[in-house]
């Protein structure tokens, strides 16, 4: 009876079962033999407790530390773009005041604004992915893909496609403020990034090299020194290449973290002044 009814409590995932002990020597033997397995059991002479143990197998599988974290949650800095959805929710609402992450989007504006008149439009959007597909190293059909999320992108973070919708730099800071704090959005407005990468991967390799990256900056209009410093500072582990999750990790990083010590912050080129 006793062994039963601890049985299928392990089966319901209980945190605690208090259990009533058999007289039978059998029945108690089976319980003392599961103190050092599925369950932590100690036993009066009227009843037991037990408390299923999790292995450090099933701690590593739900993405937990051995180490107690001491920092609120809010605190935790934004690691990559593989954290889960908790993660992203911890800070979702509270990022986006700071003047670094403000410097970051106004450089961003800039990169966009192809004409430099302060605005940017749909044109300008169009304009830069022609850029990319003019390498020639997009298959028709990622060409087709990448024309799409450009599309739906500035449809959704910008509004209609018209000559008459221009984006000031304020406007957009406004606009990257709300899609920062929106887990819906966030989690789109990197979606264009697998598209540049490939762009500029013209061996198809599943990595960039420097002179790769010098395509990306120069598509953006920026100068291949730069480029040659900013690929430096992203090729943390000196082996002389970025892989695609490399690329996509710190573009993305760019436009969510505050922290002004992330080697992301390089990733479109230099930070405008103010």
């Amino acid at each position: 009876m006793a062994f039963s009814i601890l049985r299928n409590g392990l089966k319901l995932g209980k945190n605690v079962q208090k259990i009533v002990c058999s007289k039978n020597p059998v029945e108690i033997a089976k319980l003392e033999g599961l103190r050092n397995t599925a369950a932590a059991l100690s036993c009066t002479q009227q009843s037991c407790l037990l408390t299923p143990k999790i292995t450090n197998l099933e701690l590593a599988s739900r993405g937990l530390s051995s180490k107690h974290d001491t920092k609120p949650h809010h605190e935790r800095k934004y690691q990559s773009s593989s954290e889960s959805d908790c993660d992203l929710e911890g800070w979702l609402g509270k990022r986006g005041d700071s003047d670094f992450w403000r410097r970051k989007m106004r450089t961003f504006h800039s990169i966009l604004d192809l004409n430099k008149d302060g605005v940017i439009s749909f044109d300008d959007f169009k304009l830069l992915a022609d850029g990319f597909v003019d390498l020639g190293h997009l298959s028709e059909k990622h060409t087709q893909e990448f024309y799409k999320v450009i599309q739906d992108l500035w449809e959704k973070q910008f509004g209609e496609i018209t000559a008459y919708n221009l984006i000031s730099v304020e406007r957009f800071l406004e606009n990257m403020h709300h899609v920062l704090n929106d887990k819906r959005l966030v989690r789109r407005a990197h979606s264009f990034l697998p598209y540049l990468f490939k762009a500029v991967d013209k061996d198809a390799s599943g990595q960039i090299t420097v002179e790769e990256f010098k395509l990306f900056f120069n598509v953006l209009g920026l100068k291949e020194m730069d480029a040659v410093l900013a690929f430096r500072a992203i090729d943390s582990n000196g082996d002389g290449r970025i892989s695609s999750q490399e690329f996509v990790k710190h573009g993305r990083d760019f436009f969510v973290t505050e922290d002004e010590e992330r080697i992301s912050k390089y990733f479109w080129g230099p930070l405008v002044e103010h």
